[in-house]
């Protein structure tokens, strides 16, 4: 396999990275959920200091236990989507990143390709606004060479854009 290519499986890890990198790059996300959290344990509080103490326990148990719970939720919808594949090879090919599994092969152009990140684990290629390809960088022999795929890849794309 060349530079070009690599060859993975999705782990459990990959995919509890996947959950929390997500919630890192959506800042509007996390910020929603950060003002509902405050603004609950507030109100909890305010609620305890008035005596009404079964209001402010349940505002700062909710306050306390809503994200962890959403970050469950999307690691489980996460697993159910991702452990149907299992031997992945992605390609940087002259007309798009191909992408092939258990499940088909895709070719997406480089046009399609809105953005690429790059976190301690894994390389995100953003499609779309709803779609993104996870490529793990354990599974390149160096992370010198995960970080020039990443590269490659952002330059292919950022070029197709500009044509």
């Amino acid at each position: 396999m060349d530079d070009l290519s690599v060859s993975f499986q999705y782990t459990k890890q990959d995919i509890i990275n996947f959950v929390l990198d997500s919630y890192s790059f959506e800042k509007v996300r996390c910020t929603l959920f950060l003002i509902f959290n405050i603004s609950a344990f507030i109100i909890g509080v305010v609620f305890l200091l008035s005596h009404k103490f079964p209001m402010g326990v349940l505002f700062i148990g909710v306050s306390i236990i809503a994200f962890p719970i959403v970050l469950y939720a999307s690691y489980i919808t996460a697993t159910n989507s991702l452990k149907v594949i299992t031997n992945v090879v992605c390609t940087l090919q002259e007309d798009g990143l191909s992408y092939m599994s258990n499940l088909g092969d895709n070719i997406v152009p480089y046009k399609d390709i809105c953005d690429v990140k790059v976190t301690e684990e894994l390389i995100f290629v953003y499609v779309g606004k709803n779609s993104t390809f996870i490529i793990p960088k354990r599974a390149f022999k160096s992370l010198d060479k995960a970080l020039d795929f990443a590269a490659i890849l952002t330059e292919r794309y950022k070029k197709a854009i500009l044509n």
